[in-house]
């Protein structure tokens, strides 16, 4: 049965796995070019050595991680609350959230980034400090976006310290600065990155890169879908409404101070990034929050008492069923069997490319074996996920004279594709959301 874990990889999972298949210092090189630190990708070019570079073995990666998200959730409610059947509920929360599920079965850092924030989150309410050393440093050197979960923690620890070192009319001043240390030894395992982060922090601002400012709206739209998914029908409204009355019920509750604290350690990155989106460069995006979608098992389940078990339970069942429709209802273009039908076709001169109209498949021409470099007959291809790897061979202005034939590799419409004279379409093999097009002279 095609699913999330076995269905063809996409162009950013191509990126990542051409990158892991390479030697340790070829990697390490189009991690230096790329706007991501390495921590996934070290962990990646372990572990594809160890499994393979199949899509079930990349992926079965990412399912581990975001169990292992999950666990740290369903940690932190019974850290806080000492009730096994809510840690239990938490953990199907957290794991099932129709939003973040599918990056289950993705092949790129951000389960990785899940699974290491709510660790740090649950090693810092548990003032466990070695190991929150450990997963936050995994956290920062997975994703940029951890920095601002940091900032979270750092702003909470900041001032819980200053209530402890008041004394009366003294400060302990010498207790508060020492208190510190477990940040400062994070401080100092990132040194080495932060130059690299500074130089791909500028890459991305001004270059024209994708992302745009978000809206207030935006913004809101994307909790309510870190909430439940836009396409579940009425669902989405009872499961928004579960939540409302789940939230609205801790206001009575004893636990609300420790609610609260949870609330500000997940949605830090949230209000940080909307804020250097508009002070410094666009960086707001669904994906880079995916701890915030995971983490939201927590803030429903964290200080429920009998009363909520009922409402819990029904939106567990919600998120279970739109967790399996989209594991067995699968979205990803077929381009394991689009490179299968390119090389049943193949005839000796005949030359490929990726038609660059709304995106080009590179990445996944390549892992699947198919040497079709970009059409860009125009001018250079923009900044994003995927430049860095790219060599000379990967785009073309001009089609080879001596090509017999030219077959096309385009996400758009037949009737959107033109190459040059004097080439004229032909033959046009449908698959979904893709084409595979003959061009002849």
């Amino acid at each position: 049965m095609l699913n999330l874990w076995n269905e063809s990889l996409w162009g950013d999972e191509g990126f990542s796995a051409l990158a892991v298949m390479k030697s340790f210092p070829e990697m390490m090189g189009v991690v230096m070019r790329d706007t991501a630190p390495p921590g996934f990708y070290v962990l990646g070019w372990l572990w594809g050595r160890m499994f393979g570079f199949s899509e079930v073995a990349l992926r079965g990666l990412s399912l581990l991680l975001i169990l292992g998200a999950a666990i740290f959730g369903a940690l932190i409610v019974y850290r806080l609350q000492k009730n096994k059947l809510l840690a239990g509920l938490a953990f199907l929360l957290c794991f099932l959230n129709p939003f973040s599920f599918p990056f289950a079965f993705e092949w790129r850092m951000y389960a990785l980034l899940a699974f290491a924030t709510l660790g740090s989150i649950y090693f810092f309410v548990s003032k466990k400090w070695w190991p929150f050393i450990i997963l936050t440093t995994l956290a920062i050197y997975t994703h940029h976006f951890a920095l601002f979960t940091v900032a979270g923690e750092g702003i909470v620890f900041l001032g819980e310290k200053i209530k402890e070192c008041k004394k009366g009319r003294k400060f302990l001043w010498k207790k508060f600065v020492f208190s510190f240390w477990p940040f400062m030894v994070i401080g100092a395992l990132y040194l080495p990155w932060l130059y690299p982060m500074y130089l791909q922090t500028k890459r991305v601002q001004g270059s024209g890169f994708w992302l745009g400012k978000p809206t207030w709206i935006e913004a809101r739209n994307l909790m309510l879908r870190f909430m439940m998914i836009d396409n579940a029908g009425v669902w989405k409204q009872v499961a928004r409404g579960l939540i409302v009355v789940l939230v609205v019920l801790k206001i009575f509750l004893k636990k609300i101070g420790e609610w609260v604290k949870i609330l500000w350690l997940l949605m830090a990155p949230v209000v940080i990034a909307f804020g250097v989106s508009y002070v410094i460069t666009p960086v707001f995006y669904d994906r880079y929050l995916l701890s915030v979608a995971v983490g939201m098992g927590v803030l429903w389940t964290l200080g429920a008492r009998k009363i909520s078990y009922g409402l819990l339970v029904i939106l567990v069942g919600i998120y279970g069923f739109f967790a399996w429709q989209k594991f067995t209802h699968p979205q990803k273009r077929p381009f394991r069997e689009v490179a299968a039908y390119v090389k049943s076709i193949q005839r000796e001169g005949d030359f490929r490319l990726n038609y660059n109209g709304g995106a080009h498949h590179l990445w996944e021409s390549k892992y699947y074996g198919i040497a079709a470099p970009i059409y860009v007959p125009q001018g250079e291809l923009p900044l994003y996920v995927g430049t860095a790897q790219m060599g000379p061979e990967d785009q073309i202005k001009k089609i080879p004279a001596e090509a017999k034939r030219v077959i096309v590799l385009t996400s758009d419409s037949a009737n959107q594709v033109e190459l040059e004279e004097p080439w004229a379409r032909g033959e046009v093999r449908e698959f979904p959301n893709f084409r595979v097009i003959l061009f002849e002279k």
